[in-house]
Protein backbone atom coordinates (compact mmCIF):
# COMPACT_ATOMS: atom_id res chain seq x y z
CA UNK A 1 0.00 0.00 0.00
CA UNK A 2 1.64 3.32 -1.24
CA UNK A 3 1.16 6.60 0.49
CA UNK A 4 -0.55 8.69 -0.94
CA UNK A 5 1.71 11.52 -1.09
CA UNK A 6 5.34 10.03 -0.20
CA UNK A 7 8.32 12.36 0.57
CA UNK A 8 11.16 12.09 -1.28
CA UNK A 9 14.01 9.78 -0.61
CA UNK A 10 16.72 11.66 -1.47
CA UNK A 11 16.29 14.63 0.70
CA UNK A 12 14.97 14.28 4.19
CA UNK A 13 13.34 16.63 6.38
CA UNK A 14 16.11 16.91 8.90
CA UNK A 15 18.70 16.70 6.35
CA UNK A 16 17.63 19.98 4.09
CA UNK A 17 16.73 21.73 7.41
CA UNK A 18 20.53 21.16 8.12
CA UNK A 19 21.85 22.24 4.68
CA UNK A 20 19.50 25.61 4.85
CA UNK A 21 20.85 26.36 8.54
CA UNK A 22 24.30 25.98 7.01
CA UNK A 23 23.93 27.86 3.67
CA UNK A 24 22.58 30.64 6.16
CA UNK A 25 25.61 30.72 7.99
CA UNK A 26 27.86 31.13 5.05
CA UNK A 27 25.55 33.77 3.88
CA UNK A 28 26.59 35.51 6.98
CA UNK A 29 29.94 35.01 7.09
CA UNK A 30 30.34 36.28 3.48
CA UNK A 31 27.70 39.09 4.35
CA UNK A 32 29.81 39.92 7.26
CA UNK A 33 33.11 39.89 5.19
CA UNK A 34 31.98 42.36 2.22
CA UNK A 35 30.50 44.89 4.68
CA UNK A 36 33.95 45.20 6.92
CA UNK A 37 35.82 45.35 3.13
CA UNK A 38 33.85 48.44 2.81
CA UNK A 39 33.67 50.04 6.32
CA UNK A 40 37.45 49.33 6.38
CA UNK A 41 37.92 51.26 3.16
CA UNK A 42 39.15 49.15 0.84
CA UNK A 43 36.66 48.96 -1.69
CA UNK A 44 34.88 52.49 -1.12
CA UNK A 45 38.18 54.32 -0.24
CA UNK A 46 41.74 54.42 0.55
CA UNK A 47 43.35 53.26 3.61
CA UNK A 48 44.69 55.98 5.57
CA UNK A 49 47.05 55.60 8.79
CA UNK A 50 46.17 57.63 11.98
CA UNK A 51 49.45 59.46 11.76
CA UNK A 52 49.63 60.27 8.21
CA UNK A 53 50.46 58.43 4.70
CA UNK A 54 48.91 55.61 3.48
CA UNK A 55 48.21 51.37 3.78
CA UNK A 56 48.57 49.14 0.98
CA UNK A 57 45.09 48.09 -0.12
CA UNK A 58 46.38 44.21 0.03
CA UNK A 59 47.07 44.51 3.84
CA UNK A 60 43.60 45.42 5.06
CA UNK A 61 41.87 43.06 2.12
CA UNK A 62 43.91 40.20 3.98
CA UNK A 63 43.22 41.29 7.52
CA UNK A 64 39.65 41.30 6.78
CA UNK A 65 39.60 38.03 4.87
CA UNK A 66 41.51 36.64 7.90
CA UNK A 67 38.46 37.77 10.08
CA UNK A 68 36.52 35.73 7.35
CA UNK A 69 38.49 32.93 7.94
CA UNK A 70 38.41 32.88 11.72
CA UNK A 71 34.08 32.93 11.43
CA UNK A 72 34.63 30.02 9.53
CA UNK A 73 35.61 27.79 12.80
CA UNK A 74 33.69 30.26 15.28
CA UNK A 75 31.02 27.35 15.83
CA UNK A 76 33.92 24.74 16.96
CA UNK A 77 36.55 27.10 18.38
CA UNK A 78 34.77 30.22 19.71
CA UNK A 79 36.86 31.92 21.91
CA UNK A 80 39.83 31.74 19.91
CA UNK A 81 37.31 33.26 16.64
CA UNK A 82 35.95 35.75 19.04
CA UNK A 83 39.46 36.80 20.13
CA UNK A 84 40.74 36.55 16.68
CA UNK A 85 37.99 38.76 15.00
CA UNK A 86 38.20 40.89 18.11
CA UNK A 87 42.26 41.69 18.04
CA UNK A 88 42.11 42.24 14.50
CA UNK A 89 38.78 44.54 14.32
CA UNK A 90 40.19 46.89 17.13
CA UNK A 91 43.54 46.72 15.66
CA UNK A 92 42.41 47.98 12.42
CA UNK A 93 39.79 50.83 13.76
CA UNK A 94 43.41 51.83 15.82
CA UNK A 95 45.75 51.89 13.27
CA UNK A 96 43.24 53.02 10.14
CA UNK A 97 42.32 56.43 10.18
CA UNK A 98 38.13 55.92 9.16
CA UNK A 99 38.06 51.81 10.22
CA UNK A 100 34.87 50.67 10.69
CA UNK A 101 34.71 47.08 10.85
CA UNK A 102 32.67 45.69 13.41
CA UNK A 103 30.10 43.17 11.18
CA UNK A 104 32.61 40.02 11.33
CA UNK A 105 32.87 40.56 14.98
CA UNK A 106 29.17 40.56 15.78
CA UNK A 107 29.13 37.35 14.09
CA UNK A 108 31.85 36.42 16.57
CA UNK A 109 29.96 37.60 19.33
CA UNK A 110 26.93 35.54 18.31
CA UNK A 111 28.80 32.01 18.14
CA UNK A 112 30.78 32.77 21.59
CA UNK A 113 27.65 34.17 23.31
CA UNK A 114 24.77 31.01 22.36
CA UNK A 115 27.49 28.27 24.45
CA UNK A 116 29.41 28.05 27.43
CA UNK A 117 29.85 29.59 31.04
CA UNK A 118 28.70 33.06 32.50
CA UNK A 119 32.58 34.38 31.38
CA UNK A 120 31.99 33.58 27.74
CA UNK A 121 28.75 35.02 27.11
CA UNK A 122 29.74 38.59 29.26
CA UNK A 123 33.16 38.51 27.87
CA UNK A 124 31.66 38.35 24.26
CA UNK A 125 29.42 41.57 25.08
CA UNK A 126 32.34 43.18 26.20
CA UNK A 127 34.46 42.84 23.29
CA UNK A 128 31.86 44.22 21.52
CA UNK A 129 31.80 47.23 23.38
CA UNK A 130 34.92 48.24 23.40
CA UNK A 131 35.05 48.23 20.09
CA UNK A 132 31.80 50.78 20.36
CA UNK A 133 33.98 53.97 21.11
CA UNK A 134 36.83 53.34 18.94
CA UNK A 135 34.43 53.20 15.97
CA UNK A 136 32.69 56.49 17.19
CA UNK A 137 36.00 58.15 17.13
CA UNK A 138 36.50 56.76 13.70
CA UNK A 139 33.47 58.28 12.24
CA UNK A 140 33.42 61.19 14.27
CA UNK A 141 36.74 62.34 11.80
CA UNK A 142 34.43 61.92 8.93
CA UNK A 143 32.14 65.04 10.30
CA UNK A 144 33.34 68.62 9.83
CA UNK A 145 31.48 69.80 13.12
CA UNK A 146 30.18 66.71 15.24
CA UNK A 147 27.93 67.60 17.68
CA UNK A 148 26.62 65.55 20.66
CA UNK A 149 23.62 64.54 19.06
CA UNK A 150 25.94 63.03 16.06
CA UNK A 151 27.42 61.44 18.97
CA UNK A 152 25.17 59.77 20.54
CA UNK A 153 23.39 58.29 17.52
CA UNK A 154 26.32 56.75 16.07
CA UNK A 155 27.27 55.58 19.59
CA UNK A 156 23.33 53.95 19.92
CA UNK A 157 23.67 52.68 16.54
CA UNK A 158 26.45 50.31 17.52
CA UNK A 159 26.04 49.56 20.11
CA UNK A 160 22.91 48.73 19.25
CA UNK A 161 23.93 46.40 16.87
CA UNK A 162 26.35 44.62 19.41
CA UNK A 163 23.58 44.43 21.89
CA UNK A 164 21.19 42.52 19.05
CA UNK A 165 23.85 40.17 17.95
CA UNK A 166 24.19 39.35 21.85
CA UNK A 167 20.37 38.98 22.33
CA UNK A 168 20.31 36.76 19.63
CA UNK A 169 22.78 34.31 21.11
CA UNK A 170 21.18 35.02 24.21
CA UNK A 171 17.35 33.40 23.20
CA UNK A 172 18.98 30.98 21.61
CA UNK A 173 21.02 30.27 24.43
CA UNK A 174 17.76 30.42 26.81
CA UNK A 175 16.20 28.34 23.94
CA UNK A 176 18.80 25.05 24.05
CA UNK A 177 18.92 25.13 27.81
CA UNK A 178 15.43 25.20 27.69
CA UNK A 179 14.79 22.23 25.25
CA UNK A 180 18.16 20.14 27.28
CA UNK A 181 15.92 20.67 30.62
CA UNK A 182 12.60 19.31 28.55
CA UNK A 183 14.43 16.28 27.36
CA UNK A 184 16.28 15.75 30.65
CA UNK A 185 12.47 15.82 32.28
CA UNK A 186 10.63 13.42 29.52
CA UNK A 187 13.62 11.09 30.36
CA UNK A 188 13.18 11.20 33.85
CA UNK A 189 9.04 11.00 32.99
CA UNK A 190 9.50 8.43 30.97
CA UNK A 191 11.90 6.75 33.58
CA UNK A 192 9.10 7.05 35.94
CA UNK A 193 6.64 5.31 33.54
CA UNK A 194 8.72 2.50 32.61
CA UNK A 195 9.52 1.76 36.37
CA UNK A 196 5.58 2.06 37.39
CA UNK A 197 4.75 -0.29 34.56
CA UNK A 198 7.68 -2.71 35.76
CA UNK A 199 5.44 -2.56 39.23
CA UNK A 200 2.65 -3.17 37.39
CA UNK A 201 3.75 -6.50 35.18
CA UNK A 202 5.15 -7.79 38.72
CA UNK A 203 2.33 -7.02 40.76
CA UNK A 204 0.09 -9.23 37.16
CA UNK A 205 2.64 -12.28 37.63
CA UNK A 206 2.58 -12.27 41.30
CA UNK A 207 -1.38 -12.21 41.25
CA UNK A 208 -1.77 -14.46 38.63
CA UNK A 209 1.33 -16.42 38.47
CA UNK A 210 2.15 -17.05 41.94
CA UNK A 211 -1.45 -17.71 43.46
CA UNK A 212 -1.87 -20.52 40.91
CA UNK A 213 1.69 -21.87 41.52
CA UNK A 214 0.81 -22.08 45.39
CA UNK A 215 -2.28 -23.72 45.19
CA UNK A 216 -0.62 -25.97 42.71
CA UNK A 217 1.97 -26.60 45.44
CA UNK A 218 -0.93 -26.43 48.19
CA UNK A 219 -2.69 -29.61 46.36
CA UNK A 220 0.61 -31.60 45.74
CA UNK A 221 1.09 -31.34 49.25
CA UNK A 222 -2.11 -32.72 50.02
CA UNK A 223 -2.61 -34.92 47.84
CA UNK A 224 0.94 -36.40 48.68
CA UNK A 225 -0.03 -36.45 52.42
CA UNK A 226 -2.87 -38.38 51.78
CA UNK A 227 -1.23 -40.76 49.47
CA UNK A 228 1.13 -41.59 52.07
CA UNK A 229 -1.37 -42.49 54.46
CA UNK A 230 -2.65 -45.25 52.31
CA UNK A 231 0.83 -46.52 51.31
CA UNK A 232 0.89 -47.26 54.66
CA UNK A 233 -2.19 -49.46 54.65
CA UNK A 234 -0.97 -50.76 51.13
CA UNK A 235 2.84 -51.07 51.78
CA UNK A 236 5.24 -51.73 48.67
CA UNK A 237 2.51 -50.97 46.48
CA UNK A 238 4.70 -49.75 43.54
CA UNK A 239 1.87 -47.29 42.30
CA UNK A 240 1.41 -45.27 45.06
CA UNK A 241 5.02 -45.19 44.68
CA UNK A 242 5.47 -43.49 41.54
CA UNK A 243 2.42 -41.27 42.66
CA UNK A 244 4.03 -39.70 45.46
CA UNK A 245 7.48 -39.50 44.14
CA UNK A 246 5.21 -37.45 41.33
CA UNK A 247 3.62 -35.42 43.92
CA UNK A 248 6.97 -34.55 45.62
CA UNK A 249 8.21 -33.50 42.13
CA UNK A 250 5.21 -31.19 41.31
CA UNK A 251 5.88 -29.65 45.18
CA UNK A 252 9.74 -29.00 44.64
CA UNK A 253 9.60 -27.88 41.25
CA UNK A 254 6.51 -25.83 42.35
CA UNK A 255 8.87 -24.03 45.20
CA UNK A 256 11.99 -23.62 42.69
CA UNK A 257 9.84 -21.93 40.39
CA UNK A 258 7.94 -19.85 42.89
CA UNK A 259 11.91 -18.53 43.89
CA UNK A 260 12.67 -17.74 40.81
CA UNK A 261 9.46 -15.66 40.23
CA UNK A 262 10.12 -13.91 43.67
CA UNK A 263 13.79 -12.79 42.21
CA UNK A 264 12.28 -12.02 38.87
CA UNK A 265 10.00 -9.54 40.19
CA UNK A 266 12.39 -7.59 42.67
CA UNK A 267 14.55 -7.29 39.42
CA UNK A 268 10.70 -5.85 37.47
CA UNK A 269 9.88 -3.76 40.64
CA UNK A 270 14.02 -2.31 41.32
CA UNK A 271 13.65 -3.20 44.55
CA UNK A 272 16.68 -3.66 47.25
CA UNK A 273 14.96 -6.57 47.81
CA UNK A 274 12.79 -9.57 46.49
CA UNK A 275 9.21 -9.14 48.20
CA UNK A 276 7.67 -11.85 49.38
CA UNK A 277 11.17 -14.38 49.69
CA UNK A 278 10.74 -14.93 53.39
CA UNK A 279 14.52 -15.01 53.44
CA UNK A 280 15.58 -11.37 52.80
CA UNK A 281 17.51 -11.69 50.30
CA UNK A 282 19.02 -8.61 48.32
CA UNK A 283 19.19 -8.74 44.53
CA UNK A 284 22.89 -9.77 44.42
CA UNK A 285 22.64 -12.58 46.80
CA UNK A 286 19.23 -13.74 44.67
CA UNK A 287 21.16 -13.63 41.41
CA UNK A 288 24.10 -15.49 42.81
CA UNK A 289 21.70 -18.45 43.22
CA UNK A 290 21.04 -18.22 39.45
CA UNK A 291 20.84 -21.82 38.09
CA UNK A 292 23.64 -22.56 35.68
CA UNK A 293 26.42 -25.35 34.26
CA UNK A 294 26.13 -27.42 37.58
CA UNK A 295 22.74 -28.16 37.97
CA UNK A 296 22.37 -29.37 34.36
CA UNK A 297 22.29 -32.78 36.26
CA UNK A 298 19.12 -32.30 38.76
CA UNK A 299 17.48 -30.52 35.59
CA UNK A 300 17.83 -33.40 33.77
CA UNK A 301 16.79 -35.93 36.57
CA UNK A 302 13.72 -34.18 36.90
CA UNK A 303 13.10 -34.32 33.00
CA UNK A 304 13.58 -38.33 33.20
CA UNK A 305 11.00 -38.43 36.53
CA UNK A 306 8.41 -36.94 34.01
CA UNK A 307 8.83 -39.30 31.37
CA UNK A 308 11.18 -38.08 28.87
CA UNK A 309 14.47 -40.43 27.80
CA UNK A 310 16.87 -37.89 28.32
CA UNK A 311 21.19 -38.93 27.30
CA UNK A 312 24.00 -36.58 27.89
CA UNK A 313 27.10 -36.57 26.09
CA UNK A 314 29.76 -34.63 27.34
CA UNK A 315 33.03 -33.79 25.66
CA UNK A 316 36.11 -31.99 25.97
CA UNK A 317 37.38 -30.72 29.43
CA UNK A 318 35.33 -27.79 31.28
CA UNK A 319 36.23 -24.87 33.05
CA UNK A 320 34.53 -21.87 34.79
CA UNK A 321 32.71 -19.46 32.25
CA UNK A 322 30.74 -16.06 33.98
CA UNK A 323 27.30 -16.72 35.71
CA UNK A 324 25.51 -15.24 32.60
CA UNK A 325 27.02 -17.71 30.29
CA UNK A 326 26.26 -20.52 32.81
CA UNK A 327 22.68 -19.65 33.00
CA UNK A 328 22.28 -19.04 29.83
CA UNK A 329 23.58 -22.75 28.72
CA UNK A 330 20.80 -23.87 31.39
CA UNK A 331 18.04 -22.15 29.92
CA UNK A 332 18.62 -23.99 26.74
CA UNK A 333 18.38 -27.17 28.12
CA UNK A 334 15.57 -26.08 30.11
CA UNK A 335 13.74 -24.62 27.50
CA UNK A 336 14.45 -27.85 25.11
CA UNK A 337 13.45 -29.87 27.52
CA UNK A 338 10.13 -28.06 28.43
CA UNK A 339 9.55 -27.99 24.39
CA UNK A 340 9.69 -32.05 24.30
CA UNK A 341 7.78 -32.51 27.17
CA UNK A 342 4.92 -30.65 25.75
CA UNK A 343 5.12 -31.40 22.08
CA UNK A 344 6.64 -34.94 22.00
CA UNK A 345 5.12 -36.06 25.33
CA UNK A 346 6.16 -39.25 27.67
CA UNK A 347 8.76 -42.08 26.29
CA UNK A 348 10.30 -39.09 23.99
CA UNK A 349 14.13 -39.71 23.27
CA UNK A 350 16.25 -36.76 23.75
CA UNK A 351 20.20 -36.21 23.56
CA UNK A 352 21.76 -33.26 25.08
CA UNK A 353 25.77 -32.27 23.83
CA UNK A 354 27.54 -30.38 26.04
CA UNK A 355 30.95 -29.46 24.09
CA UNK A 356 33.76 -27.07 25.04
CA UNK A 357 35.97 -26.33 22.01
CA UNK A 358 38.12 -23.44 22.97
CA UNK A 359 36.64 -20.39 23.64
CA UNK A 360 33.63 -21.58 22.92
CA UNK A 361 30.54 -23.99 24.56
CA UNK A 362 28.75 -25.39 22.41
CA UNK A 363 25.10 -26.83 23.70
CA UNK A 364 22.86 -28.80 21.28
CA UNK A 365 19.61 -30.79 22.73
CA UNK A 366 18.19 -33.25 19.77
CA UNK A 367 14.55 -34.48 20.56
CA UNK A 368 13.21 -37.30 18.46
CA UNK A 369 9.37 -38.53 18.68
CA UNK A 370 6.02 -37.90 17.15
CA UNK A 371 4.49 -34.55 17.59
CA UNK A 372 1.21 -34.84 19.46
CA UNK A 373 -0.80 -33.04 16.90
CA UNK A 374 -3.81 -33.71 18.68
CA UNK A 375 -2.84 -31.58 22.09
CA UNK A 376 -3.78 -28.44 20.81
CA UNK A 377 -4.63 -27.67 24.44
CA UNK A 378 -1.24 -26.31 24.14
CA UNK A 379 0.08 -23.03 23.33
CA UNK A 380 2.84 -22.85 20.34
CA UNK A 381 3.45 -19.17 20.01
CA UNK A 382 7.51 -19.40 19.72
CA UNK A 383 8.06 -16.96 22.52
CA UNK A 384 9.89 -19.44 24.45
CA UNK A 385 12.77 -19.49 21.29
CA UNK A 386 12.59 -15.94 20.54
CA UNK A 387 13.36 -15.48 24.50
CA UNK A 388 15.98 -17.87 24.08
CA UNK A 389 17.54 -16.04 20.74
CA UNK A 390 17.81 -13.01 23.23
CA UNK A 391 19.46 -13.95 26.00
CA UNK A 392 21.78 -16.12 23.95
CA UNK A 393 22.69 -13.50 21.90
CA UNK A 394 23.10 -10.69 25.32
CA UNK A 395 25.76 -12.79 26.12
CA UNK A 396 27.58 -12.76 22.65
CA UNK A 397 26.58 -16.45 21.38
CA UNK A 398 24.20 -17.84 18.55
CA UNK A 399 21.20 -19.93 19.21
CA UNK A 400 19.21 -21.85 16.39
CA UNK A 401 16.48 -24.36 15.93
CA UNK A 402 14.61 -26.13 13.57
CA UNK A 403 13.81 -29.20 12.20
CA UNK A 404 16.76 -32.10 11.08
CA UNK A 405 14.56 -34.44 9.56
CA UNK A 406 12.50 -36.49 12.23
CA UNK A 407 14.70 -34.45 15.26
CA UNK A 408 13.86 -30.92 16.12
CA UNK A 409 17.07 -29.63 17.07
CA UNK A 410 18.09 -26.74 19.09
CA UNK A 411 22.21 -25.37 19.36
CA UNK A 412 23.40 -22.69 21.32
CA UNK A 413 27.33 -21.62 21.13
CA UNK A 414 28.51 -19.29 23.94
CA UNK A 415 31.45 -17.84 24.52
CA UNK A 416 33.70 -18.79 27.27
CA UNK A 417 35.54 -16.16 27.96
CA UNK A 418 38.98 -18.34 27.36
CA UNK A 419 41.34 -17.82 24.39
CA UNK A 420 42.15 -21.52 24.55
CA UNK A 421 40.86 -24.47 26.53
CA UNK A 422 42.75 -28.02 27.06
CA UNK A 423 40.99 -30.94 25.32
CA UNK A 424 39.59 -33.65 26.70
CA UNK A 425 38.36 -37.52 26.12
CA UNK A 426 34.41 -37.69 25.26
CA UNK A 427 32.61 -38.70 27.82
CA UNK A 428 29.01 -40.36 27.49
CA UNK A 429 25.77 -40.77 30.14
CA UNK A 430 22.79 -42.62 29.81
CA UNK A 431 19.69 -43.05 32.10
CA UNK A 432 16.16 -44.02 31.37
CA UNK A 433 13.94 -43.30 33.38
Amino acid sequence: MTSATPTPPDIPHGRGWRLLIRGLGVLAIVMATVFDLGTTGVLIDDLYLVGGGMAPAWIGTTLVLAMGALLVVRYRYPVVALLGVAGISIGLTLVLEYAQPIFCLLVAIHAAARRGGPVRWWGSLALGLVQVPLIVRNVAKSFENPDLGNLLSTTTFFAALVFAAWAAATVERYTHYRTTALHDELDVRGERAARAERQRIGRELHDIVAHSVSAMMMQAAGARAMAGSVDRDHPGDQRLETVLRSLGTIESTGAQSMRELHRLLGVLRGDAAAEGTGGGLTLDQESSVQPGLGDLDGLVDLSRSSGLIVEVHRSGDPHQVDQSVGAAAYRVVQESLTNALKHAGHGALVDIYVAWHGAELQIQVRCRGSRDAARTDIPNGGTGLRGLRERVGLVGGRFEAGWAGDEFVGTAVLPTGSAEAPRGSTTREARQP
